[in-house]
């Protein structure tokens, strides 16, 4: 034995005195004086305890010097616990991390000891227990198994590694890792990304996944819905950018970095007039959009964007402006007097929100003057009483009335105005007033007429 391991040693040395010139089998051999065979043998004992290397040329084996530090040294620097042990399941060694675990141990009385009798329950478990004996005999055997530790629920990994000693023996190592923890983060991923399928695929908004190219690379099914879509394939054809009006609103908002909400326009008629896509919707849409930039292992940029249907919205909006214009065009050159007003003090009073052109010239005010002014405080000339009374019937009944004429300044110019008062949907009262100071005194002139027919 002493012999074979000097002539180990020997081929080793060889070797790297020659370093770093690569040689052959035979090559060594005819320097060495020694059998081609035994050079061979020694040399892939070396070869698989990392102290030498091996390459091919052509059919060749050239081999020199190992520069990788021997694996045995770096055991003691990995937090696996490892152990390497004989063909008789005998220790031979084990790093520092099996003296950590097994603390009631210690390598002088370890080393020797069969693997078997050191009342560690993970050696002792049947299946672990065989597959070692199988390993041991060369059987076939499981390169790596997990293993629960019931007493405290901790997972282990463990590999079954055979191996080569410098004396030529088969040995074998095993190496436990502690995966509980991995296990658990892996599991806790796996319920995320469950979570994340499920919000991807019930949420009601659209959601796109595209790269700088604006090539659509994912899509969930409200996407499809929105667009008008009824398969994938037909959306992953299309490029983002050819979507919407003003593309290149899009491009710059992503290229700038200005990634926030943006707001565009889809034509599906033009989409379908140049085939873009095909999409069962027709007309105009508005679309609202949300864009993040998001990590990629393809080298490209990619982005993700959330996109709401907001057509409704807009066009109700649109509705509403052009019924505002409506409104305050009649309500600002109507003939009418126009004045609306609010309960306030319980009813004892109304405060005058607003009045039109009309009643500015009928009245002889600015309406900067009476704005945001109490009814009766702004005019004390009224009869307060019967005024009183009918806005609030009003307000209360929300049937309309008309008030008799009625004056709100006492003298001989102010005109004389009849009410239709009505109540709003917002809960203001108006009142449309008209001047019927003519209708009077051509009823007067009538009335003298007639009587001097009469006479």
């Amino acid at each position: 034995m002493e012999e074979y391991q000097e002539k180990l040693i020997a081929v080793r040395e060889f070797l790297r005195e020659k370093s770093p010139q690569q040689m052959s089998i035979s090559a060594i051999s005819r320097s060495m004086g020694m059998n081609r065979g035994t050079v061979s043998k020694y040399l892939e004992i070396l070869r698989i305890n990392g102290q030498v290397t091996m390459v091919y040329y052509g059919k060749s084996k050239l081999y020199t010097v190992s520069d990788r530090i021997p694996a045995v040294s770096l055991f003691d620097y990995t937090t696996d616990i490892i152990i390497i042990m004989d063909a008789n399941a005998r220790i031979m060694t084990a790093n520092k991390s099996f003296f950590s675990k097994y603390n009631r141990l210690n390598e002088r009385t370890l080393v020797g000891s069969n693997i078997f009798h050191l009342g560690i329950p993970i050696f002792s478990e049947s299946s672990v227990h065989k597959n070692i004996n199988r390993m041991i005999r060369g059987d076939k055997f499981l390169h790596e198994m997990q293993y629960i530790d019931e007493r405290n629920n901790q997972i282990y990994s463990i590999k079954f590694i055979p191996t080569v000693s410098l004396d030529g023996n088969k040995n074998c190592m095993i190496a436990l890792r502690d995966i509980t923890d991995q296990i658990h983060t892996e599991e806790a991923l796996s319920i995320s990304d469950e979570k994340l399928r499920t919000i991807f695929k019930k949420v009601p908004s659209g959601i796109l996944f595209f790269n700088e190219s604006g090539n659509i690379i994912n899509a969930n099914s409200a996407s499809l819905r929105m667009l008008g879509v009824d398969n994938y394939q037909d959306l992953m054809k299309t490029n983002l950018f050819d979507l919407f009006c003003r593309k290149e609103k899009i491009i710059n908002a992503l290229f700038d970095g200005d990634i926030g909400k943006i707001e565009f326009i889809c034509d599906f008629e033009r989409l379908k007039r140049e085939q873009i896509m095909p999409t069962s919707r027709s007309g105009i849409a508005y679309f609202e959009a949300s864009f993040t930039h998001i990590s990629s292992e393809t080298g490209f940029r990619e982005y993700a964007t959330i996109i709401m249907d907001v057509t409704a919205e807009r066009m109700a909006k649109k509705e509403l402006k052009f019924n505002e214009s409506r409104y305050h065009s009649f309500f600002n050159y109507t003939c009418t007097g126009v004045l609306i007003y609010q309960p306030v003090d319980g009813g004892n009073d109304f405060m005058i929100k607003d009045v039109n052109q009309a009643l500015e010239i009928i009245l002889q005010v600015k309406k900067e003057e009476i704005i945001g002014k109490k009814l009766f405080v702004a005019f004390p000339d009224l009869p307060i009483s019967s005024v009183r009374l009918a806005l609030n019937r009003v307000n209360s009944t929300e049937i309309p009335e008309v008030v008799p004429p009625l004056q709100y300044i006492k003298n001989e110019t102010s005109p004389w105005l009849t009410h239709f008062i009505f109540k709003l949907p917002t809960g203001e009262i108006a009142s449309f007033m008209m001047d019927i100071a003519k209708d009077l005194r051509e009823e007067v002139t009538y009335r003298k007429t007639l009587c001097t027919e009469n006479d």
